[in-house]
This record gives structure tokens, C-alpha cells and sequence, in this order.
């Protein structure tokens, strides 16, 4: 019996037929609150434990900018119910993350800019350090 039970969990988990299919704006990860629910301050508080845990500049700069595309989202939302005041706030939001995402694009790509020109530095040195090995070679024959 419980090799049947078994061997039903691992078909399962193999076989699974739970796709997602991307559509906006429930693609999005996280919890699926908006600004007039009361438990709306976990969801911000999520969001910045997700952006503190990530190191990578890249993917927070992608988390920042999903994260400008839910606030967005939720205005637009907010505007449907005549909410305005949940409407200026996540509008502050929209343009906060969007700020946080252009600064950590901007951050990474002069990361990748200083390992490549240190890549590049190496590579000279060493092109270098070889032009002269060759060029000694060839005033010794002389």
C-alpha cells in the first residue's frame, strides 16, 4: 500500500498538470492584496524583504521594475473605485520603484562596465608582457 502511494506522489509531482500561463497582471509573484485591504502593509513588507535578499544588481533592478508594474496595476485599479487617495499614494510608489530600478540598472551596467575593463587591462598586460618576450627573442638572434 503505501509503495502505491508512493509511486501516485511521484507521478504526480512528474506529471503535474498545473501550467501557468502569464497574463497580466496575475503573472506578477506575491500576494494579491490591494491598497484598501487591511493586510496591505504585509504585501510592502514582502516586497522589501524580497528586494533586501536579492544581491544581484540585474534582478533587483527587474524586482523594482515588477514591482512599479503592480503599483501601477493597483492605481488603475484604485481609479475604478473612485479611491483617490490610495491613487496619489501608489502613484508615489509607481515613480519610487521605477527611481530604484533606473539606479540599480545604472548601477549594475557600471559594475559590468568595471569587470570588463579590468578584463580588458589583463588582457593588454599580458599582450604586452608577450610583444616584449618576443621582441628580446629576436635581438638575441640579431
Amino acid at each position: 500500500m503505501k509503495k502505491i502511494i508512493i509511486a501516485v506522489i511521484i507521478a504526480g509531482c512528474f506529471f503535474s498538470t498545473n501550467f501557468a500561463w502569464a497574463k497580466f497582471p496575475d503573472d506578477l509573484p506575491g500576494p494579491h492584496l490591494m491598497p484598501d485591504d487591511k493586510f496591505y502593509f504585509l504585501k510592502l513588507a514582502y516586497e522589501k524583504v524580497v528586494l533586501f535578499l536579492t544581491f544581484n544588481l540585474a534582478k533587483k533592478a527587474e524586482r523594482y521594475k515588477t514591482f512599479a508594474e503592480k503599483r501601477l496595476y493597483e492605481g488603475q485599479q484604485m481609479i475604478k473605485e473612485g479611491k483617490q487617495e490610495l491613487v496619489d499614494k501608489q502613484q508615489e510608489l509607481y515613480k519610487y520603484y521605477l527611481n530604484k530600478a533606473q539606479e540599480a540598472l545604472e548601477k549594475a551596467i557600471q559594475k559590468a562596465m568595471a569587470k570588463k575593463k579590468e578584463e580588458l587591462v589583463k588582457q593588454l598586460q599580458l599582450q604586452a608582457e608577450d610583444i616584449k618576450n618576443k621582441l628580446k627573442e629576436s635581438f638575441k638572434i640579431w
